[in-house]
């Protein structure tokens, strides 16, 4: 597995001509060959490469959404991320050797050209890149990062990278305003997100200046001048808008590469690997089998459908089942029962059409395979209805007078807008895939608002951060970093359910043990590992964490 990854990165690197290598931009004596990189190969390949190391596949989406409750995973069970984990190994391999390597080489021949436009974008996004390497592993290189020949850099901490980083995108808007290299090369077909928009990127710029502001607002004294920051921010008001997500788009092609959602590709190509955890399920639909305290208990959610495709429609399963609901069909978080490990790749309920591009959950049922999608559907990073999100928590917590409720409201149907827009694009052809009404939409916002005005201010903050983990599905890095912040979501708590207690099988014969046994839960990992065999073997500057429950982020207080 190893070898093979090694041989998809080469052939990768090839393909992009990515500039990551002493080698590739050494001085070429052929007069037909280029001395300096292309930028345009080197954004697109850079934000490729970004979006594959953050988002899921062979990467730290996959497990991470087990720590998030979003998904169940045998490989990571009960937060069992080991030291080896390939997870880990592979986003940290491509975020610093090629992705951030690729930006500095963005900006060290963007800059003495007078392209700032590029220059700007890459610090934007290198910006962005090493805030969440922090946040999912606290101290990291950073000011030793890409020195030639130094192969031990330092660590530096977690808060002087946060004031370093914040400094990069203060630097990044101020090349994005440039009037005079708006008018030399700037990124168009070669840019991903905002086809050189320099207005976009700016407004990007200031929302990711946002997010460190907002992740930080327990540690602000750790950070320069953080309470002026904010005040210039909010009072400027220039941040992302409605259609502006911060995301890549995943396509149908698959060739030469194939380029659909790879969440869509893993899970409906064959075996059954990541499962959709009963406890996002069952918050979802309001339930309270396995969440006796939902915050939003006897509320459907109209996205639901979008989010989930059941392949029954009555009758029984494969195999005994752990967990059925309806034709809801999946297992637990840290189970060790009878049926935990049993197959059931055309029982078990697969991601649906908004969170990969796979099908849409008409109430029909029946077995997908690879044709029953299109795959084309994002990787989000940071979406419209996140930040109403993050403004409605600095409304809430009084960093800003802003009116939390009326920010709740527009992160909703901002939300909710956005799985139209994925569902919309994401269908097959020949698809009836009916988008979520307005009357539907708003009775499920008065919902959530009548359970918000009914709240303490412990509980709104749970309701706004509940429902930010909900439409960060598939973004497991942010509600990581979400929960370690606030303490929502509350996760699965098997003493926290009602009779028979975990499993639930309202439908069909009970095929399932009364109470499905579940591993004592282990303690939750306030960071990750570093890598064994890309980091602390090779530097003997880094020294492995022993105890993941003790913080190791800055902000994590």
């Amino acid at each position: 597995m190893k070898n093979t990854r090694k041989l998809l990165l080469a052939l990768f690197v090839t393909i992009f001509l990515m500039g990551c290598t002493n080698d590739w931009l050494d001085i070429n004596n052929d007069p037909n060959s280029p001395t300096t990189p292309e930028l345009s190969q080197l954004l697109s390949g850079s934000e490729y490469f970004m979006t594959q190391g953050l988002g899921q596949g062979n990467f730290i989406g996959d497990n991470l959404s087990s720590y998030v409750h979003y998904t169940v995973s045998r490989d990571v069970q009960n937060y069992g991320m080991s030291t080896q984990a390939n997870n880990p190994f592979n986003t940290w391999n491509y975020l610093y050797t090629y992705t951030l390597q690729d930006f500095d080489a963005i900006i060290n021949f963007a800059e003495p050209a007078g392209n700032m436009i590029y220059a700007g974008i890459a610090k934007t996004l290198k910006a962005y890149v090493f805030s969440v390497m922090v946040d999912l592993w606290g101290d990291i290189p950073y000011s030793e990062f890409n020195i030639p020949g130094l192969i031990a850099p330092n660590p530096d901490s977690s808060k002087d990278i946060y004031n370093a980083l914040i400094a990069l995108l203060e630097e990044g808007k101020s090349n994005l305003q440039d009037t005079e290299a708006a008018n030399l090369i700037k990124p168009e077909t070669d840019d991903f997100f905002y086809s050189g928009d320099v207005d976009k990127w700016s407004r990007l710029n200031n929302t990711i200046k946002l997010k460190l502001l907002l992740q930080s607002r327990k540690a602000k004294s750790d950070i320069s001048d953080w309470q002026n920051k904010l005040n210039a921010l909010i009072a400027d008001n220039k941040f992302i808008v409605t259609g502006e997500d911060f995301q890549f788009w995943f396509n149908e092609k698959t060739n030469p590469t194939d380029m659909r959602h790879p969440a869509f590709v893993n899970g409906y190509a064959g075996q059954h690997t990541f499962f959709i955890n009963p406890y996002f399920y069952e918050i979802m639909k309001g339930e309270t089998y396995n969440v006796i305290d939902n915050p939003f208990a006897g509320i459907n959610d109209p996205r639901v459908p979008y989010y989930f495709y059941n392949q029954l429609n009555g009758g029984d399963s494969e195999n005994a089942h752990e967990y059925r609901n309806g034709d809801f069909m999946s297992i637990f978080f840290a189970a060790n029962g009878p049926n935990s490990a049993h197959s059931g790749d055309e029982s078990y309920t697969k991601i649906g059409i908004y969170a990969a591009g796979g099908r849409y959950d008409d109430g029909k049922g029946g077995a997908v395979s690879l044709d029953s999608g299109t795959g084309a559907a994002p990787h989000k990073m940071i979406t419209y209805g996140a930040l109403k999100f993050m403004l409605a928590e600095l409304a809430l917590t009084g960093e800003t007078s802003s009116d939390a409720r009326a920010l709740l409201t527009e992160a909703l149907t901002a939300s909710i807008a956005h799985v139209n827009t994925v569902a919309e694009a994401a269908k097959k052809p020949d698809d009836e895939v009916p988008l979520i009404t307005d009357e539907d939409r708003d009775t499920f916002i008065e919902a959530v608002l009548a359970k918000y005005d009914a709240a303490d201010a412990d509980g709104k903050m749970e309701i706004v951060m509940t429902q930010k983990w909900i439409a960060n599905f598939m973004n497991p890095v942010d509600a990581y970093t979400d929960y370690r912040r606030t303490g929502f979501p509350k996760l699965f708590d098997p003493q926290k359910t009602q009779d028979p207690g975990y499993g639930v099988n309202p439908t069909v014969a009970d095929r399932s043990p009364a109470q499905v046994p579940i591993t004592n839960i282990a303690s939750y990992p306030r960071s990750l590992y570093y890598p064994t065999n890309a980091e602390t073997e090779l530097n003997k500057n880094m020294t492995q964490k022993t105890n993941l429950s003790t913080p190791f982020v800055f902000w994590d207080k």
